[in-house]
């Protein structure tokens, strides 16, 4: 029974994927459903824009790391002054 239900999950979630737009499938296959699905709830509904955004904020993510901002501490000014 519950392998009928699982089943019948993934039948339906497949067919709201393939009724998409290409460039919002393009974006499901790419990014996953779930941020795909954020997106469009928050109104954006193109899948350029969605593209866009997404690799704008892993872009992001990753230079913080390669710049080494991740490995400096916040400190507060007066607390990096010397004496």
């Amino acid at each position: 029974m519950m392998h009928q239900i699982d089943q019948a999950k993934r039948v339906r979630r497949m067919e709201r994927i393939d009724a998409m737009p290409e460039d919002i499938r393009r974006c499901v296959h790419d990014f996953g459903l779930t941020i795909v699905d954020a997106f469009t709830q928050c109104g954006v509904t193109k899948g350029k824009h969605i593209r866009h955004l997404v690799e704008t904020v892993r872009a992001g993510s990753y230079q913080g790391a390669l710049d080494g901002a991740a490995m400096k501490p916040a400190m507060p000014p007066a607390e990096r002054r010397p004496g």
